[in-house]
């Protein structure tokens, strides 16, 4: 199957475990020190940008830790993984 921006972008919005999935993803395609200090540190055209990073670096390690995230980091991450569908769109049509 290949993804659209438009699909992932419906996911996203309607599913929180596509929610969760995405976020992991654009988490893993940070730098290691990108991800230990919340940042956006090199400008590699993946990952979250400076805005987003030290909260969705937060929900990541927060997810990766217990397995959910709490129904207002869900509001909080839906507003903002929105910008990353391109990103995930590629990530998702890789083969």
């Amino acid at each position: 199957m290949t993804y659209t921006t438009e699909s992932i972008r419906e996911k996203l919005l309607t599913d929180d475990l596509w929610l969760c999935r995405g976020l992991l993803a654009i988490f893993n395609c940070q730098t290691a020190s990108e991800q230990v200090e919340g940042q956006t540190k090199e400008d590699n055209g993946i990952g979250f940008n400076g805005v987003d990073a030290f909260i969705l670096s937060s929900f990541a390690e927060f997810y990766k830790r217990t397995g959910f995230l709490t129904p207002k980091q869900i509001v909080i991450a839906r507003k903002k993984m929105g910008k990353y569908c391109g990103q995930l769109t590629k990530i998702a049509n890789k083969e």
